[in-house]
């Protein structure tokens, strides 16, 4: 059997921000519904060129 051990890491801070955005990103179950959705799109082939978007505005 093993143990844990607590251990100190450093990081740099952008690191860490990028690490707790992503988790906040997981968490959040609306986000996370979007990009599941926006997959699915991908693979139906619902996507446009974004040039061909942009002269639609």
């Amino acid at each position: 059997m093993t143990t844990a051990k607590s251990r100190l890491v450093s990081i740099p801070k952008s690191d860490l921000d990028s690490l707790e955005a992503t988790i906040e990103t997981l968490e959040n179950e609306y986000v996370m519904d979007q990009l599941e959705r926006s997959e699915q799109d991908i693979q139906k082939g619902k996507v446009r060129n974004v040039r061909e978007f942009l002269k639609e505005l």
